[in-house]
């Protein structure tokens, strides 16, 4: 007795193949069958995560862990998750290759698989391999050092934010011609301090781009919300 109804579609069947990668040369029937029998195996997986990732916390930044998440068994076969993002950037940021709770070296097979499954499940994000980041320490310190950049930058960001947020709230803005001191430099007028913060900010966001496009775009649609009209003409054109 089939659990899905004979009538389904030859091009559902058709992608179930491809994807299961079956030859097409088996009989409808038979692939009913094998529709059936991995509908099933998923039902049983979502079940099993929905049961292994209960209250499951990710310990680098303790928040919630869901599917998909890096996982990693150790040798006493005990389980520990982490968001793909968060054991990468941590691989980046430090260099080390290690669980950061176990202290066990990652072997190389362990570091192929992070490689592998997060490029099936976030394809858009460009990360650097983990995997030569263990084998090869001039890698792993080129990768370390863009992250400093990166991170530089985003408090960069964090600082000119607050200047033209404080700016604004204080009615600064509608004094254009008036001096201002900031960071130990005194600016002729506030029209020239905003005009070279958003060059510097477009600047930065245009390096960010490149190796953080996530980051660049939460920073627009925060400063699109919390500045007034007079602005959006400029922050749209970061």
């Amino acid at each position: 007795m089939f659990l899905v109804n004979e009538k389904v579609s030859l091009e559902i069947l058709k992608a179930f193949c491809k994807k299961a990668r079956l030859k097409q040369t088996k009989t409808k029937k038979q692939l009913l069958i094998d529709y059936n029998q991995y509908l099933a195996t998923r039902k049983i997986q979502r079940g099993f995560r929905k049961y292994l990732y209960h209250e499951t916390v990710d310990p680098i930044t303790l928040d919630q862990v869901n599917f998909p998440c890096f996982i990693y068994r150790t040798k006493f076969g005990k389980c520990h998750f982490y968001a793909y993002n968060s054991i990468i950037k941590y691989i980046m940021k430090t260099g080390f290759t290690k669980d950061p709770m176990t202290r066990e070296e990652y072997s190389g097979d362990v570091l192929k698989r992070l490689d592998t499954q997060v490029k099936i499940y976030f394809p858009m994000i460009k990360y650097p391999s983990t995997y030569r980041i263990k084998i090869s320490e001039v890698y792993a310190r080129r990768v370390r050092n863009r992250e400093n950049e990166i991170i530089h930058y985003q408090n960069r960001i964090v600082q000119l934010k607050g200047y033209i947020l404080f700016i604004i709230e204080s009615g600064m803005e509608s004094c254009p011609n008036e001096s201002i001191y900031i960071e130990n430099v005194e600016y002729q007028n506030v029209q020239l301090f905003i005009d070279r913060s958003f060059h510097e900010l477009k600047m930065i966001l245009g390096y960010l781009r490149i190796h953080d496009t996530q980051s660049v775009e939460l920073f627009k649609t925060q400063l699109l919300q919390e500045t007034p009209e007079s602005f959006i003409s400029l922050i749209q054109q970061l």
